[in-house]
């Protein structure tokens, strides 16, 4: 007997079941659903359906393709069974292929999102339509989880402990899954409960992706689209206690001085601590840490940054990157947020006493606890709260002289606070959270610590409501409104207000000025966005929000963006049917305007706008993917002339000129052993100057169980207005009596990531990295700032450098000079400069080596080996010489560090 089915899905014509295949849509709700069955029998867990209570549960099937042809029947069928316990949901899945010989098993990393053939499974226990789990299988055994939030985003760094094994057959492959109740959040009930449940499937010979319940390329959502899972009867919580104690040995070796009483080139230290998990009731979750082991097994990669701003690096720490997605609160522009768990922990600020000849600082502060407190109610009320603890941090100093060592403070004491919650409604469709963060330290009463502020706060609420479409995911508007507050002494709020994100020292400034009695600050951000998100064809959205000057957030939090008024658009077009020639394509413009705050001296004035336009774009870029799967997407960006409050690091504003930037990326089919993917950017700045990209990813799989990717770049530019330094002169009063510096700059740079995943199990991998930096600038035409809200230099030509018997030193011609590493500036000519700096030429030479042996000895217990290299060197020259630089890196000196760690994990 065989039954048809149309038209019970818009997207699905047809789909042909056996006689034993339960029926897979829900047809009062309008989503598909699958029920569950008591397990009745023992289950063997090794890939191979072969036990009764398996052919006691009903299967379910009729898959719908996402790709490549949305809303076409799977070519190949899936059938899943789904079975439950006290303890665990258990997921018997054949799926069938006529051509098992390309079954794609290859070999990778846990966790890895690689290109081989898998099924997955994403559960929502509380049928929120907004959280999900999802557990995948490859047909290699290899497994990866995810915790899905906010419909539609994903934390891949969440870990579940749970069992999985694979079968290959004839007829295609087959898996078993258990997911054991305690690795899930979930509300208990004698009577039966609904679950929200997805299963998806990629089968790599035809590049197919199908799904349970289709997750579109045209509605917006992911556990929003979700099907059921019925029948499930769990009265009781599952037991959610886990330990994982674990214990650290590490040895360093590097280069060392002579007469150095604190490192004479080699070290070791031990370590041993306890992470403990503690399910407080279903609903939440305690984290604790004792002496926690917060060392990166993967580094940092290498950047040299010019810009005024602080660079962004991502959290590694296994602590605070379990469930940090439920302290996210973003802010605008990339990557700033009221929390940047980073900041915990830090690197030292403090230096040893004036004099020293030898300091020994650590690495970083020590975190003498830390604890959190995560989960998510049936009624969608998700709450988060994190605390820790470091501990004042001291140094040693020694003076050579007297030979006599003596101890400072490093860091001061410090406490963190975040608490975080959100309320669902609407089923999921609408949402309502708040933030709270604190920052206090223990400033010591030296006063050599009055720079940092003793106490930071924040606050911070958003909001999201979506509405219209069969699951009320057509249209959006969301936002969100966060204030700062700081208080420390005037020193420290004067280097607040000096910094780069404020420059209330700027002279031509009409709405702030640098206050040296101030204490405390405040300051707000927000902002409002519309947004059409699911459609056939066309999307959109535009916004506004306002950063206001005394926006602080970064104690505790992350923001490279200076007070702005902001407003933006885009729009999209995108085509998800296959033609003659593309297989899809997407075509998007946006375009944004930042103005600063001195718009509204004069808010009906063009002029005033004019004067306050910070920052802006118009961009235009188009998505492709052709039939055979190769991509290319081209891009064009260009910038209006603005006038930058930063160019001149706190002096006046001076003129950006427009730029226009075009950038070309293409990939070859994903699927094959070798994937190329060039990329070309080319920027060009109208009044002078350029920047040129030419980069190239090559990832090749010699073998089912190795892959390999190198990722070359190379950057060449000119910059003809790099900022150098400013000094005063009452005299000029064209820019308000202090000269600004600038010099035309000639960079290089040259990296070259390599990576090799060798995955000798599922549970045995070697990784390891390696990434050369090669980068010289050369500063040439240095020249001063003509004048505020210009572009205009006045050039100094180049002299010759000459020094006096009195002691003077200047340049016996031109405006300036070099010597021995020093820069003068002879503004008379007359051999006493009325400046002087260190010679901005560089030639920095970096490499960075990682290899890490992981080996997952039993479910959750892990050994690590890990060693680390890096080399630094650099040198004032500034011309690029690749044969040169080559050779004095690998001559450069070396530090090792090579780590075992060991942990067990304790299920209770």
């Amino acid at each position: 007997m065989r039954l048809v089915i149309i038209g019970l899905l818009p997207a699905l014509t047809a789909v042909t079941l056996n006689a034993q295949t339960a029926l897979p849509f829900d047809i009062e709700g309008g989503s598909p659903a699958v029920h569950a069955t008591p397990r009745s029998g023992r289950i063997t867990l090794d890939g191979e359906l072969t036990e009764e209570v398996w052919r006691k549960a009903p299967p379910v099937s009729g898959f719908v393709q996402r790709d490549p042809v949305e809303g076409a029947t799977a070519e190949e069928q899936t059938q899943v069974r789904v079975l439950f316990d006290d303890d665990a949901l258990y997921f018997g899945v054949r799926l069938f292929d006529h051509e098992p010989a390309r079954i794609s098993d290859r070999l990778v990393r846990r966790d890895d999102d690689g290109q081989y053939d898998f099924f997955e499974v994403s559960i929502d226990p509380n049928l929120d339509r907004r959280t999900a789990y999802q557990f995948r299988v490859s047909a290699a055994g290899v497994q990866r989880d995810v915790y899905l939030y906010d419909d539609t985003r994903e934390d891949d760094a969440w870990d579940a402990v749970w069992q999985s094994a694979v079968h290959r057959d004839k007829d295609g492959w087959t898996a078993e899954i258990r997911i054991p109740l305690s690795q899930i959040r979930y509300n208990p009930s004698d009577s039966t409960q609904t679950w929200g449940i997805n299963f998806s499937r990629r089968r790599l010979a035809n590049n197919e992706r199908s799904y349970f319940a289709l997750e579109s390329k045209v509605r917006h959502g992911k556990v929003s689209m979700f099907g059921k899972l019925t029948g499930l009867r769990l009265p009781r919580g599952g037991r959610r206690i886990e330990l994982r104690p674990y214990v650290l040995t590490d040895t360093r070796t590097a280069p060392h001085t002579t007469g150095d009483p604190f490192f004479d080139g080699s070290s070791m230290g031990n370590s041993a601590g306890l992470d403990a998990r503690y399910g407080l009731g279903t609903s939440y979750t305690l984290d604790m840490t004792f002496n926690p082991d917060f060392g990166q097994v993967e580094v940092d990669p290498a950047v040299i940054n010019l810009s005024a701003f602080e660079t962004f690096f991502p959290e590694k720490r296994p602590f605070f990157v379990e469930d940090a997605q439920v302290f996210d609160f973003s802010l605008s522009g990339r990557q700033n947020q009221l929390f940047y768990s980073r900041r915990i922990g830090r690197e030292p600020r403090g230096s040893a006493p004036g004099g020293s000849d030898f300091s020994d600082i650590p690495a970083q502060t020590t975190i003498l606890g830390a604890a959190k407190l995560t989960g998510r109610t049936p009624g969608g009320l998700s709450v988060g709260l994190l605390t820790a603890l470091t501990r004042e941090e001291r140094g040693s100093a020694f003076d050579v002289e007297s030979a006599t060592r003596r101890q400072f403070v490093a860091e001061p004491r410090a406490r963190f606070g975040v608490f975080r919650v959100q309320q669902d409604f609407r089923a999921g469709a609408s949402q309502v959270g708040a933030i709270v963060t604190a920052m206090n330290r223990d400033l010591p009463g030296g006063g050599e610590f009055d720079f940092l502020t003793s106490n930071a706060y924040s606050v911070g609420i958003d909001f999201e409501h979506n509405w219209g479409g069969s699951r009320s995911r057509d249209w959006a508007l969301f936002g969100f409104f966060a204030s700062s507050y700081l208080k420390g002494s005037s020193e420290a709020l004067i280097r607040i207000q000096r910094s780069s994100t404020h420059y209330f020292q700027r002279p031509d400034a009409t709405r702030f000025s640098l206050d040296s009695t101030a204490t405390s600050m405040t300051g707000v951000n927000w902002r409002l966005q519309f947004e059409r998100r699911s459609a056939k064809h066309w999307t959109g959205g535009l916004w506004l929000g306002e950063v206001t000057p005394g926006f602080e957030i970064n104690d505790l939090g992350f923001s490279r963006s200076g007070e702005r008024i902001d407003v933006g658009s885009r729009i999209s077009y995108q085509e998800t049917k296959p033609g003659r020639l593309l297989r899809s394509y997407r075509i998007n413009f946006f375009t944004f305007h930042n103005f600063r705050h001195e718009a509204l001296d004069d808010v009906f004035s063009a002029s005033s706008w004019k004067r306050a336009y910070a920052r802006g774009a118009f961009s235009l870029s188009a998505n492709v993917q052709f039939l055979n799967y190769w991509g290319l997407n081209v891009s064009s960006f260009y910038a209006p002339q603005s006038l930058s409050a930063t160019a001149t690091r706190g002096g006046p504003l001076m003129v950006d000129p427009a730029s226009i930037t075009y950038r070309v990326r293409a990939n070859t089919d994903r699927r094959r052993g070798i994937v190329l993917g060039p990329d070309f950017e080319y920027r060009n700045r109208l009044r002078g100057g350029y920047r040129w990209r030419a980069g190239l990813r090559i990832s090749g799989r010699p073998s089912s169980n190795v892959e390999l990717s190198l990722e070359p770049n190379f950057t060449a530019e000119i910059d003809p207005a790099q900022y150098v330094t400013a000094f005063d002169d009452a005299g000029f009063t064209s820019t308000f009596g202090r000269r600004y510096l600038f010099a035309d700059l000639k960079r290089n740079t040259l990296t070259l990531e390599a990576r090799v995943n060798v995955a000798f199990t599922p549970h045995l991998t070697l990784q390891l990295f390696a990434q050369p930096l090669l980068s010289s600038g050369d500063y040439k035409r240095y020249k001063q700032l003509a004048a505020p809200e210009a572009f205009d230099f006045i050039p100094f030509p180049e002299g010759r450098f000459a020094a006096s018997d009195g002691g003077s030193r200047g340049c016996r011609t031109g405006t300036t000079c070099a010597s021995d590493g020093v820069r003068y500036i002879d503004l008379e000519g007359d051999g006493n400069s009325e400046a002087s700096f260190s010679d901005r030429n560089f030639n920095i030479r970096s490499l960075r080596l990682n290899a890490v042996l992981r080996w997952e000895y039993r479910s959750g217990s892990t050994i690590f080996l890990v060693w680390q290299q890096s080399r630094n060197a650099r040198e004032n020259v500034g011309d690029f010489d690749l044969s040169r630089d080559l050779n004095a890196l690998f001559g450069a000196p070396a530090e090792n560090i090579f780590i075992v760690k060991v942990n067990y994990w304790l299920g209770i």
